[in-house]
């Protein structure tokens, strides 16, 4: 064996084991993204069971005052919830947030076993209607009702 066969072998070794490191470098990149990932949807997940909303109020009966139709939203989950990304949908349509006042006692927090009243300033016609409440975390109840 020569000395010129031990450089070679060690040129191969060194650069097997930058390839190899290398390999590991992207790997482990992988791995981390992969476990990021999965701890933001186990948190987002972990929100959308917490949280529950329940409309509360008689289909047969909805208050009508000032040009206005008073839906009443009760949190019955356990999460608390800001009435500012509470989105309201009405026969498909969405409200705009200026056709709407959101109040749960003067607070912007909706905690548990609070309702929130929702005044919406729209026309509806005679006839059977569909409300929709959806949550900051896509969590919703629907509720049919008839005017």
């Amino acid at each position: 064996m020569s000395a010129g066969s031990s450089a070679t072998e060690l040129i191969f070794f060194i650069t097997s084991v930058i390839i190899a490191m290398s390999v590991v470098g992207a790997l482990f990149m992988n791995v981390e993204s992969i476990t990021g990932a999965s701890t933001i949807s186990s948190k987002t997940l972990t929100e959308q069971l917490k949280t529950d909303i329940t409309i509360i109020n008689d289909p047969r009966i909805i208050y009508y005052s000032g040009g206005n139709y008073s839906f009443y939203v009760k949190n019955t989950g356990t999460q608390e919830l800001v009435t500012d990304y509470v989105t309201v949908l009405l026969d498909g349509k969405m409200i705009p947030e200026t056709d709407l006042n959101k109040t749960v006692d003067g607070s912007q927090t909706w905690k548990t076993g609070d309702v929130l009243i929702i005044k919406a300033k729209v026309t509806l016609s005679t006839g059977d209607h569909n409300l929709r409440i959806i949550t900051q975390n896509g969590i919703e109840d629907t509720f049919p009702f008839t005017i």
